[in-house]
C-alpha cells in the first residue's frame, strides 16, 4: 500500500500499472494528461488477512490537495499475492467503516435499565 502512494506523489505510472492485479500482465501506455490531485499524506488504520495467505485488505485514508482543497480518500483495499508479490486487487468499501446500532429493545424484553421489569412497563414510556 505505502509503496503504491508512493507512486502516486511521484507519479510513477508504470508501477501502478504493473501492481495493479487487473493490468499487471498487459504492456503499459502511458495516458495523456495530469492529475488533479496532489496526495500529500496516508494514514494506515488497519491491515487485515484474509480468509487465505495470498489476500490481506488495508483500511487506510490518503490525503491530496486539489485546487487549494484538502481531499481524503478514505478507502478499504483488497490485496492479493500473485508470483511472491502483493498486487492492488479491489476496493472492498469507500468511506469509513460501517456504523452498527445497537440492537433494538423489544416491547416484553427486559428492561436494559436493570429494573427486572419488561421494558414497556419501566422504561418504554420515558423513550
Amino acid at each position: 500500500m505505502r509503496a503504491r502512494f508512493t507512486a502516486h506523489v511521484t507519479r510513477d505510472y508504470r508501477f501502478l500499472h504493473e501492481s495493479h492485479r487487473p493490468t499487471a500482465g498487459r504492456p503499459y501506455v502511458p495516458e495523456a494528461g495530469e492529475p488533479a490531485v496532489t496526495w500529500t499524506r496516508l494514514v494506515v488504520h488497519s491491515e487485515e488477512k484474509g480468509p487465505t495467505p495470498d489476500k490481506a485488505y488495508v483500511d487506510f485514508s490518503a490525503y491530496g490537495m486539489e485546487e487549494g482543497v484538502e481531499k481524503v480518500l478514505h478507502e478499504k483495499a483488497e490485496f492479493v499475492q500473485v508470483g511472491g508479490r502483493w498486487l492492488y486487487n479491489r476496493e472492498v468499501r469507500l468511506g469509513p467503516a460501517p456504523y452498527k446500532a445497537a440492537p433494538k429493545v423489544g416491547r416484553n424484553d427486559a428492561c436494559p435499565c436493570g429494573s427486572g421489569r419488561k421494558y414497556k412497563q419501566c422504561c418504554l414510556a420515558k423513550a
